[in-house]
This record gives C-alpha cells, sequence and structure tokens, in this order.
C-alpha cells in the first residue's frame, strides 16, 4: 500500500471532479482531494508506517465515501 502515491490519488480526484457535474459528488471529490494533497504534504514528517497507515486509511476512506456517494 504504500507505493501508492498521494499526488497521484489527488489528480485522480482532480481529473474527477472535471468531468462531474452532480454537486454532492463534486463535494466528495474536492475534499478528498484535499485529504490526499494534505497527505502527500506532510510525507516528509513520516515514518514510512505511518504513511502506509494513512493511506490505507485514506484509501479506505475513499471507497466508502465514494460508494455511499455515487449510488
Amino acid at each position: 500500500m504504500a507505493s501508492v502515491d498521494p499526488w497521484e490519488k489527488a489528480a485522480d480526484c482532480e481529473r474527477s471532479l472535471q468531468t462531474a457535474t452532480d454537486p454532492e459528488r463534486r463535494a466528495v471529490l474536492g475534499k478528498l482531494r484535499d485529504l490526499w494533497i494534505a497527505l502527500a504534504n506532510t510525507r516528509t514528517l513520516l515514518t514510512n508506517g505511518e504513511m502506509a497507515k494513512d493511506i490505507e486509511v485514506l484509501n479506505r476512506m475513499q471507497v466508502e465515501l465514494t460508494a455511499f456517494a455515487f449510488n
């Protein structure tokens, strides 16, 4: 899981945000993008284990939020 690049995940959210028309979907994608950016910005302050844990938590959150918001 640590091989996940938070900047790439933020970019994925941004690309999805650019094509989304539903306001709720746009809000969720915007918040997720912001969380990935915040995680990327703290990368140098975290150990590899902490980073891997935070990536896992944020990935799980993204899956749950997108499943909830987009169904």
